[in-house]
């Protein structure tokens, strides 16, 4: 009887051991860093659709990579430009990862996110018509309307809590250059990294 009792007691711990490891997996958060590419050359007639990043704008890319170093940054997202893929390559080759391009449709693209990369953390690298856009993809919500010409230096992080919950945080990295002003909102006690959070049932 007492051996029936242990074993019974064994059972009973391993299973809560196996059902807390299971839970702890599921209900991970995902994080998702998203950016504009940097300072970009001025346009020429050899490269009016796709300039490269300027000096100042492969400094930014450095700082990018400093900024996320410890966040164990699993996988980065370009598009087909090459300013995006060269904001990103200090970053990528720090955590030894090859950038990946995306040209899905915004909504597809992050759910692909979300379902391959459950409880990692991510970097998508856009440009000043679509990060709003994908924060929206994303199911956060979006600050502006759209970024500025001269908006490079913010750095925008969706986290996606268990519950569905998703957390804005919105902070700048780099020699500071922007000319957007935050909303009112986003300005509460002056913190360095203003949050917002969307309920689940905005998703």
């Amino acid at each position: 009887m007492k051996n029936v009792l242990l074993k019974s007691k064994a059972f009973k711990v391993l299973f809560v051991c196996f059902f807390l490891s299971n839970y702890s997996a599921f209900a991970q958060k995902t994080t998702v860093w998203l950016v504009r590419h940097a300072e970009k050359e001025p346009a020429t007639v050899k490269s009016a659709d796709d300039p490269s990043l300027s000096a100042d704008g492969l400094k930014r890319a450095e700082a990018l990579a400093k900024y996320l170093k410890r966040e164990k940054i699993k996988a980065i997202y370009v598009t087909k430009y090459k300013r995006t893929g060269e904001t990103g390559r200090p970053l990528a080759a720090q955590a030894k990862i090859l950038p990946r391009v995306y040209d899905d449709s915004l909504k597809t693209f992050a759910k692909t996110i979300l379902k391959n990369f459950n409880g990692s953390n991510v970097l998508v690298i856009g440009h000043s018509n679509t990060l709003m856009p994908l924060l929206d993809a994303f199911g956060a919500e979006m600050p502006f309307d759209t970024l500025d010409e001269d908006d490079y230096d913010m750095i925008f992080k969706v986290t996606v809590k268990d519950n569905g919950e998703r957390e804005l945080e919105i902070s700048y990295y780099g020699t500071l250059h922007h000319k957007s002003d935050l909303p009112q909102k986003y300005k509460e006690d002056n913190r360095p990294a203003q949050q917002f959070v969307t309920p689940a049932s905005h998703y």
